[in-house]
């Protein structure tokens, strides 16, 4: 069974680290069926953390490490992590670990995946993940809240300033200052975005830019970077993500099955 609505298929990641044992949400996954096989993308800097500890999810067994191949884009050793444009990573998830996952989430289907050759085709689009500030520990039990952020893609000359490229990067405009919400057409005073990294960005179809109706838009990329002071909202479409996937694929996904 696949997620209609993107909420089933966000994911929210944490880290228990390697000394204290504290475990602690840092960021998002997306569930995704790839050719059959279980994924679960994200941001590589959300997978930094598992030099210093486990990376774990939500399973019909409690939060569990996550068991599976993963792979991201290595950097240079003078290239530091806040640099990469591209800050994209994926997990090849075992087939067992992935069922484990389906009691709280389901995958999204790959054919709500779109590749896009420029983020200037892109309209409005929304972010989801889970906002740090909504990772809470309740009677020894963790728990989380997704949420999502709405905007227009930007124009040329914003990718330019940037130094980034509109056929590699997604860049949204998002001012928490200027947000209304998409019930009441009311200004809102939002949640902040960290935690949300690793989170998928989703495409409204034209026409449809002001829907509720989650079935509609389509997944386009990986949200990794939020400028506050800009206002933008930066990720990464899905081509750098399938090629890793392929160069996986080729080396066996580490024997993982």
């Amino acid at each position: 069974m696949f997620a209609n609505d993107p909420k089933d298929a966000v994911v929210p990641i944490f880290a228990k680290e390697k000394y204290s044992g504290k475990i602690q949400q840092i960021g998002t996954g997306i569930f995704i069926d790839f050719q059959g096989k279980p994924f679960l993308y994200t941001a590589a800097h959300v997978t930094d953390n598992s030099h210093s500890g486990e990376l774990m999810i939500p399973t019909r067994f409690g939060i569990e490490p996550i068991d599976g191949y993963m792979a991201y884009i290595d950097l240079p050793p003078e290239v530091k992590r806040q640099d990469d444009a591209i800050d994209i990573a994926y997990y090849r998830l075992s087939t067992n670990f992935a069922s484990s996952m389906m009691i709280h989430f389901k995958p999204f289907p790959q054919s709500r995946i779109k590749l896009i050759k420029s983020s200037l085709e892109s309209g409005v689009c929304s972010v989801y993940g889970y906002p740090i500030s909504k990772g809470k520990k309740r009677k020894g039990k963790y728990e989380s809240e997704s949420a999502t952020f709405r905007g227009v893609a930007a124009s040329s000359d914003v990718y330019t300033k940037l130094g980034l490229s509109e056929e590699t990067n997604i860049i949204i405009h998002f001012h928490k200052k200027r947000a209304v919400s998409p019930e009441s057409g009311q200004k809102i005073n939002p949640i902040s975005p960290k935690g949300i990294s690793g989170g998928g960005i989703f495409l409204w179809p034209y026409g449809h830019e002001l829907s509720n109706d989650w079935s509609l838009p389509k997944l386009i990329g990986i949200f990794h970077t939020y400028k506050k002071s800009e206002g933008l909202m930066i990720g990464t479409n899905l081509i750098p993500v399938l090629s890793a996937i392929w160069l996986g694929e080729m080396k066996g996904f580490g024997g993982v099955i």
